[in-house]
């Protein structure tokens, strides 16, 4: 640094109040369940902070320089305790830092920032200005320059706009690829989505179940892609996984489409909630005007912290259908069927239910023997997890019980369900509780250790 430089940046005030930082911060620590964020400023042109000294736990980090004669670094980081899930999370989040930092630039222009506080419009357009430059620069266009910003944009604010109509009478579904793997010219451009806003019935052609319409990296929409002939498009001869059966109706075409042609795929469900789609796998979920990382990672970081089994994503897969079903639920798993002798009645022991004497039987034992759960799904694990109570599976994924009630002397303090996914959790290996809301809190020893897909309601 120059004599002049080292001058000029004494002269430099301290530090104004910046609250666009303090928005992303706390953005991309709730979009990433448990992550902790940390804000960083050194005068431009001098050295950047060091590299925090951790165990491996920083996912990401990130400079720019957004505030006038300030360098800003955006360090995400997982915190020693839960450094096993650092190799979890997807590739495609490690882009968040730059993402806030390119949006913040743009976020600092405007006139109302200055006063010290955003107010909750520019917070959400914030936000959806985050996630856009998440999606446009993510790493899988063939040309990087030409990143789609604002077609992604515009995007986003139709498929909001979309959500709060209805079309015939319908409550709308819509999925869209956004991808540059059709190269020919079209014979007739149809700009999306400006093109099909007086076609009212698109949305209904393109419900993103039976049919995904392909946009273009220009904004053309070319054709679509459909669920009884996906390999039209694209040939693939890999039949369709059980994840894919699971999610029919949460764009589980949407995400075959970018798994096969890449690019972004949108779908708007009929709870009017938006989800993003790359790589074939669901990305980040707009929900309530809050955005959530879809919790992809969380089976990874479920076996790395109690051992690999078939019941860590048995679970996660059942909490998962539970949560987009707007119901709630209570899911264990336990390292042995006895340590559930003190907690659960004995009525309520699925793997139990052909000790008791056939002549004394209570009504629930009956019902256990109609339950066909010798070979359980996450379908099945979902449908009996809907019921009041706790779902127990061992480790091998067998049902233990289902509709169990844990009594927790915490209860009168907490909500009855968090009470006893607490209780529980100190007996199983870990318990994952879904709330009405949509929520996954995951429960280990005691207590809560993430909060996955959160709705924003509770907030």
């Amino acid at each position: 640094m120059s004599a002049d430089e080292m001058v000029a940046a004494t002269d430099l005030p301290p530090r104004p109040a910046d609250p666009v930082g303090d928005a992303i911060a706390a953005f991309i620590s709730e979009l990433i369940g448990n992550a902790t964020v940390e804000l960083h400023y050194s005068q431009r042109g001098s050295a950047l902070p060091a590299p925090p000294e951790t165990d491996g736990s920083v996912i990401a980090t990130a400079s720019g320089d957004v505030l006038d004669g300030w360098t800003t670094t955006i360090t995400v980081s997982f915190g020693q305790r839960a450094a096993a899930r650092v190799d979890s999370v997807p590739d495609a989040l490690l882009a968040l830092p730059n993402a806030a930092l390119r949006a913040a630039t743009a976020f600092q222009q405007l006139p109302d920032v200055g006063n010290g506080r955003l107010a909750p419009s520019v917070q959400r357009a914030l936000r959806d200005s985050i996630v856009v430059e998440l999606l446009s620069h993510h790493q899988g266009w063939s040309q990087p320059e030409c990143a789609p910003t604002d077609l992604i944009a515009e995007t986003l604010e139709y498929l909001i706009e979309l959500s709060g109509t209805r079309v015939e009478s319908h409550d709308l579904t819509h999925g869209v690829v956004i991808t540059d793997a059709i190269a020919d010219e079209p014979r007739l451009s149809v700009y999306y989505p400006s093109g099909l806003r007086d076609a009212k019935r698109s949305p209904l052609l393109f419900d993103g179940q039976r049919s995904v319409l392909i946009v273009d990296q220009h904004g053309r929409a070319r054709t679509e892609f459909q669920a009884h002939r996906p390999e039209r498009l694209a040939p693939s001869d890999r039949s369709v996984r059980p994840i894919e059966r699971d999610f029919a109706d949460s764009g589980s075409l949407v995400a075959r489409a970018t798994e096969q042609l890449g690019g972004i795929g949108f779908f708007l469900r009929e709870d009017r909630s938006v989800w993003t789609f790359l790589g074939g796998q669901p990305l980040v979920i707009r929900r309530s005007e809050h955005w959530a990382a879809f919790p992809q990672w969380l089976a990874k970081a479920l076996g790395q912290a109690i051992g690999s089994s078939p019941a860590v994503d048995l679970i996660v897969r059942a909490s998962l259908l539970v949560s987009i079903g707007s119901e709630g639920a209570i899911f264990a798993v336990v390292d042995d069927p006895s340590q559930l002798d003190p907690v659960v009645a004995i009525k309520d022991r699925y793997d139990l239910r052909n000790e008791s004497d056939v002549s004394a039987m209570r009504p629930e034992t009956r019902l256990h023997h109609l339950i066909d759960a010798g070979d359980i799904d996450s379908q099945t694990l979902a449908r009996l997890g809907a019921l009041d109570g706790a779902t127990v599976v061992d480790r091998d994924g067998r049902l233990l019980a289902y509709g169990a009630i844990i009594n927790s002397a915490d209860s009168q303090h907490e909500g009855a369900r968090t009470a006893a996914a607490k209780s529980l959790s100190l007996r199983a290996l870990a318990v994952l509780k879904v709330s009405e809301d949509g929520d996954i809190t995951v429960f280990r020893d005691g207590a809560p250790v993430a909060t996955l897909l959160p709705s924003g309601n509770a907030r």
